[in-house]
């Protein structure tokens, strides 16, 4: 009895067996290269972590923000679609890691927040920079 298989058939098989990687590497959450706040940051960690914290920017309608929680996380908008991500604490710089966001057409609205990659605190300012270092903008602490 033979047991050659047609091309086709090999093809389908390593499909299959390359999406089967794939979900077990998703379901496990696989390595990641998103940056996170330490679950334990220094003193100096900390002490930038606590003046993060909170929204940036106006919390309205069209209107761009971002909201950095204690753990690690990042959410907002871009004053469009709703963006999220991680950041992690290097020095007086925060990075984030790409933002995951929503895709709709906004005519007429500014994007200017899609390149970030970095953030700085200057008082009551979060100065907003793109991977390269350069400033993009700023959003004011929320009130």
């Amino acid at each position: 009895m033979s047991t050659q298989r047609s091309p086709r058939t090999l093809v389908g098989l390593a499909i299959l067996g390359a999406v089967a990687v794939m979900g077990a590497a998703c379901a496990s959450g696989g390595p990641s290269s998103a940056p996170t706040s330490s679950a334990e940051p220094n003193g100096d960690d900390s002490a930038i972590v606590e003046k993060l914290v909170g929204v940036w920017g106006e919390d309205a309608p069209g209107q761009p923000h971002l909201e950095f929680t204690a753990g690690g996380e990042v959410h907002g908008s871009d004053g469009c679609n709703g963006v999220t991500t991680t950041y992690s604490v290097n020095g007086d710089r925060v990075d984030l890691a790409r933002f995951a966001s929503t895709l709709k057409a906004c005519p007429g609205v500014d994007d200017w927040m899609r390149g970030v990659r970095a953030v700085e605190i200057d008082g009551d300012v979060l100065v907003i920079k793109d991977a390269s270092g350069t400033e993009l903008g700023t959003l004011p602490r929320a009130s």
